[in-house]
């Protein structure tokens, strides 16, 4: 009598078979919406823009980068979550068709996984954090952080398990997502440069304000600078005195990140100015002004 493939084997076949397919038309609908919800979410915020002057546009352009970043990694999350639910319920499905029994299976699974759970605290703690972190878009790739008070520098690596960052030193520093209670970013939305120039105390300060003034204002009229700053700078006035210096203040609004260049470039020439002027800074003691002037 020849072999015949059994009709229960047949049917059994067709039930896995009905079961991946349906599996992958499912995942192939969640991950269109996935990636149609993302689009949308992209194309709603680039219209959502700051109708300011051109620098805050350009700004509101960055940011829109940025979101588009954090909205792509969230939707490449979204879709490998799916894959490991599918293929965890296909494989249930078959095992189940075929006739292994599931309730040991998941009875052991549940204790292995209690197990599991108070042996990897730590590492799911780190999990959900760069989760967390990653979709709330607290930092990312090329921003300058300061992390628990204590590591400060620039972030090279953004894991859903370690973050990377380099300091200043040029020391790379490897720092756990779930050790991160307290988070300081320098690189999102806008900086402040704030110049202080020291003047003597016999000096005219009325006189150096005026010089301040004029210097920034002629920086903020130059192009490379109309490209950083937000606003047009601030002379402050007389910020402290004590019983050797004079100091004035002054500040200016920059992108996020670019007070360093416009604050040492100002300091340059307001030092220069007021030094032509005959203001000089404490520094030279009071016969030697003498002499000078």
């Amino acid at each position: 009598m020849p072999w015949t493939i059994p009709e229960q084997w047949i049917n059994n076949a067709g039930v896995i078979v009905v079961t991946v397919l349906v599996a992958l038309i499912v995942r192939g609908l969640l991950v269109r919406a996935i990636r149609r919800i993302t689009r949308m979410l992209i194309k709603d915020a680039s219209g959502k823009r700051i109708r300011a002057t051109e620098i805050l546009r350009r700004a509101a352009d960055m940011s829109d980068e940025r979101y588009a970043a954090r909205a792509n990694t969230t939707a490449s999350l979204l879709r490998n979550v799916t894959d490991i639910v599918m293929v965890i319920i296909v494989v249930m499905t078959v095992m189940n068709v075929v006739g292994v029994p599931l309730a040991p299976l998941l009875a052991s699974a549940s204790i292995g996984g209690v197990a599991l759970g108070f042996g990897a605290q730590s590492l799911v703690k780190d999990y959900l954090s760069g989760i967390f972190m990653i979709s709330e878009d607290q930092f990312g790739v090329g921003d300058w952080v300061q992390v628990n008070d204590k590591i400060s520098g620039r972030v090279e690596e953004v894991g859903l398990r370690v973050t990377r960052l380099r300091a200043f030193s040029g020391v790379v520093w490897y720092v756990r997502n779930g050790d991160i209670t307290e988070l300081g970013n320098s690189s999102q939305g806008t900086s402040t440069a704030i110049i202080d120039v020291p003047i003597a105390l016999t000096a005219d300060p009325g006189a150096a304000i005026e010089i301040m003034q004029q210097v920034l204002t002629e920086m903020a009229a130059l192009e490379e600078w109309q490209q950083v700053l937000i606003a047009d700078p601030v002379v402050l006035g007389v910020d402290s005195m004590d019983a050797v210096q004079t100091k004035l203040r002054a500040t200016a609004d920059t992108l996020a990140n670019q007070q360093w260049g416009f604050q040492r470039e100002a300091l340059s020439r307001i030092r220069t100015a007021l030094h032509i002027a005959g203001i000089e800074d404490p520094s030279i003691p009071p016969t030697a002004l003498d002499q000078q002037s």
